[in-house]
């Protein structure tokens, strides 16, 4: 129908009346010949009343036709429209485009202003080197001790940049439309306070701890940092008043709010901004990362162009926390500065270049390698310049990087020192990588993987390197004699490398002079003689007591040394362990396999001239009414068979020898439905001492026989009766 038509067809009764003509039609077809010319008559008025059923139609009224004609009119505009937003989503995506472009340079320009106003303010006021000279050398414990205060003032910041975050986003420093200073004033002394508590616990006021030399220098650096923050950003800021930089800042963190219903803030932010510990590049907020914030917005390019005022915002918010956080610490927590692995790194890369002869390629990039790790203060930058550019060395055996640093910052200060060694360094005759490797590995306590030109040694002297290095630990940790060195070393696979000549005279080297203190070989990490030794190393852990969780710390240590990853070590260990209980236990054993613990706890009570028949878990104690039975719990107590003898034991931080039987028990079968158990009576009650003695229930398995499964325990035993 258009809207030039004033009529409109009846549908309803034209259907009825077709289906009635159709009803009528399939009737009379059957009975046409009994119709005979009548249905002649019947077929034309069936046709008849369905034409004219295509002719019901009515006058259409006055609002009906202005109704159409309004129709009409909407459908048409809505083509239109889907054109026009056609045409304005292809230009708002190239004017994104443009933004984006634009965006990109002022980036760059921003981070070339930056660059200029560090350098400015770094050189008007030159750091002391290093301002150790008035403390005494910090010991191994207390360096552990402010590692961990360190590593918690970095939650505690996370913490307050979270909550500094919700309070600007709920508006809390505005008080009736007034922003209020003294609420700022009250949170930042409460952040001091709780700063200097992290170094300083037992002190009740330690801001009186403090003296005004100290209070205002490091006043002053955070001032002067601030600045140098606030000149970042791209407008005037420092000409801000308290309230409109507040406003200013409150608009970025409203903007970032809009993460927290995908994701939560501190998290994100932090990432971000912090993205690990040798971070390349001085912007760690990027384009995509603030692009992503940006389309969540309804204003499409509007939105894009003012993100860049919020990401800054955002950015100084939480750097003007941490320099707070930072420089109190290093009021309060000594020397907090330099107690960062990008700083220890930054020592050992500026000694690196200073004990070769300088070349413009080392130094070049040595200056690069300094400018684009994150610091935690910006005046050591400045010192390491100056010790670069005079070829002068960092003091780094001022730093004790081997207490302060994890196994795995370890590796990677090594990993990039090797490779800018083989890289920019030139000069390298084997005296001069000799002494600057001895120095790393003794400060960071770590094997650097390098092999001085000309230097090489032959395998087979470095075989009996390592080989020494195993009768040491025999003798050492294990406390073994030397004659009984023959019988271990033979199972070793780095002593059946050896020609028997020289096994020979390697055994009469050791007899002559024993290695009574543990010594790590000087094996290269890229060396394949690394894996036979911790392979060797690890078994001869597992063949000989005792079986020590502090022991197996120390081959771990000595893996990292080697560059070994310390998971893995755990791993060998634990499978030298599980494989060795395994060989020893019989055949008819009802269990071969069980966790690593429970299998040094078995390899210990169970010598190699006795070993264990047996090994059961789901060990309980079922004491008599009335006692007060101490708490074991089931899951941790195992019953071992050595020899005539029962020994229950409990799992722990050292295994705990709970009950002993010398063939005085007797032993009784409880069948089940399901499962079983048996039950043992007698022995002796070792866990402490009382009158009362314990009845042991063993249980028994879901699936296998519980004949096979208990034989060897009821073969050890006097059996009662059995009862169900």
């Amino acid at each position: 129908m258009t809207t030039d038509s004033p009529f409109r067809r009846e549908w309803l009764p034209a259907a009825l009346v077709l289906t009635g003509v159709v009803v009528m039609f399939a009737c009379a077809w059957p009975a046409r010949e009994a119709l005979g010319w009548w249905q002649w008559g019947v077929w034309l008025g069936g046709l008849a009343a369905a034409g004219g059923a295509l002719w019901f139609q009515r006058r259409l009224t006055l609002e009906e036709l202005d109704l159409a004609t309004l129709r009409s009119d909407i459908h048409a505009k809505q083509r239109q429209l889907a054109v026009d937003e056609t045409q304005w989503q292809a230009a708002r995506e190239a004017i994104e485009s443009q933004l984006s472009e634009h965006s990109e340079r002022l980036d760059s320009r921003e981070r070339a202003l930056s660059g200029k106003l560090l350098t400015f303010h770094e050189w008007m006021e030159f750091p002391q080197p290093l301002d150790l000279a008035s403390h005494s050398t910090p010991t191994e414990q207390e360096l552990s001790r402010l590692s961990r205060q360190d590593r918690q003032l970095e939650e505690l910041l996370n913490v307050e940049t979270q909550r500094v975050f919700e309070d600007i986003l709920s508006n809390k420093y505005v008080v009736e439309g007034e922003f209020r200073v003294k609420l700022v004033r009250d949170d930042l002394l409460a952040l001091v306070t709780r700063v200097a508590r992290i170094y300083q616990p037992d002190v009740k006021e330690p801001l009186l701890e403090t003296s005004m030399a100290q209070v205002l220098r490091s006043a002053s650096r955070v001032c002067l940092q601030t600045l140098v923050l606030i000149e970042q950003l791209p407008l005037n800021v420092k000409e801000y008043s308290f309230a409109s930089l507040y406003g200013y800042v409150r608009q970025g963190v409203k903007a970032y709010g809009m993460m927290r219903s995908s994701e939560p803030y501190w998290p994100y932010f932090n990432s971000a901004y912090y993205l690990g510990r040798f971070a390349m590049g001085a912007n760690p907020l990027t384009l995509a990362a603030w692009w992503f914030l940006g389309a969540w917005g309804k204003e499409g390019a509007k939105q894009l162009a003012t993100q860049i005022l919020h990401r800054q915002a955002m950015t100084m918010l939480q750097s003007v926390i941490r320099v707070i956080g930072h420089e109190v610490a290093g009021m309060y927590g000594g020397d907090f500065r330099h107690r960062d692995p990008n700083w220890l790194y930054a020592v050992e890369l500026t000694e690196l270049v200073h004990r070769f002869p300088a070349s413009r390629e080392s130094l070049s990039h040595a200056l690069k390698e300094v400018g684009a790790l994150i610091l935690r203060h910006e005046y050591d930058r400045v010192y390491l310049y100056r010790a670069l550019a005079a070829h002068a060395s960092a003091e780094p055996e001022r730093y004790q990087g081997r207490v302060l640093l994890t196994a795995e910052e370890k590796m990677a200060i090594a990993r990039r020192l090797e490779r800018f060694l083989a890289t920019f360094i030139h000069g390298q005759t084997p005296d001069r990588v000799a002494a600057w490797r001895k120095g790393v590995e003794d400060r960071l306590g770590v094997k650097l993987s390098i092999v001085a030109r000309g230097d090489q040694r032959n395998l087979e002297a470095q075989t009996e390197e390592a080989i020494r290095s195993l009768a040491s630990f025999l003798l050492a940790i294990k406390e073994r004699e030397p004659e009984q060195l023959e019988p271990l070393l033979h199972k070793s696979r780095l002593f059946e490398d050896l020609p028997p000549a020289q096994q020979a005279q390697v055994l009469a080297t050791l007899m002559e002079n024993p290695p009574y203190f543990f010594e790590q070989p000087a094996l290269d990490p890229a060396s394949p003689l690394v894996n036979k030794y911790l392979d060797d190393l690890a078994s001869l852990a597992a063949q000989t007591a005792p079986h020590e969780g502090v022991i197996d710390e120390v081959l771990v240590d000595v893996a990292t040394y080697l560059r070994f990853d310390a998971k893995k070590m755990r791993q060998l260990l634990d499978k030298k362990y599980v494989a060795l209980l395994a060989e020893r236990l019989p055949s008819n054993a009802p269990e071969k396999r069980f966790p690593p613990a429970v299998a040094r706890a078995v390899l210990d009570v169970a010598p190699p001239q006795e070993p264990p028949k047996f090994v059961y878990g789901s060990v309980s104690f079922e004491w008599p009414e009335g006692t007060h039975a101490p708490s074991f719990p089931k899951s941790q107590n195992w019953l071992v068979g050595i020899g005539s003898r029962l020994i229950v034991f409990a799992l722990g931080d050292r295994p705990v020898l709970l009950w002993r039987a010398d063939g005085d028990c007797t032993a009784e079968r409880v069948r089940g439905y399901l499962a079983g158990d048996v039950k043992l009576r007698g022995g002796t009650w070792l866990g402490d001492v009382r009158p009362e003695q314990p009845t042991l229930s063993v249980a028994g398995p879901l699936i296998a026989s519980h004949d096979a499964y208990f034989k060897p325990l009821l073969a050890m035993c006097t059996q009662s009766q059995t009862s169900i």
